[in-house]
């Protein structure tokens, strides 16, 4: 029996993220990263000094619907 294929490559996604690394994951500013921590809209968790954003709370954030500010 053939043994299953392995990508050497991969790598688990990671369960929790630093504020740069969700910046980067939602495509935008580390400042809006804090805003958005701030105004509770991301669920932070401190682990010692660093604060980490769960990837569950990033993903429900890019599903939720964001009113945008009309000019």
């Amino acid at each position: 029996m053939p043994e299953p294929e392995t990508n050497a490559n991969w790598m688990p996604e990671p369960a929790l993220y630093s504020k740069e690394q969700a910046a980067i994951f939602l495509g935008i500013s580390v400042r809006t990263v804090n805003n958005l921590l701030q105004m509770k809209q991301l669920v932070r968790r401190k682990i010692g000094r660093k604060t980490l954003i769960p990837a569950t709370s990033l993903k429900a954030f890019l599903l939720k619907d964001h009113p945008t500010h009309g000019a």
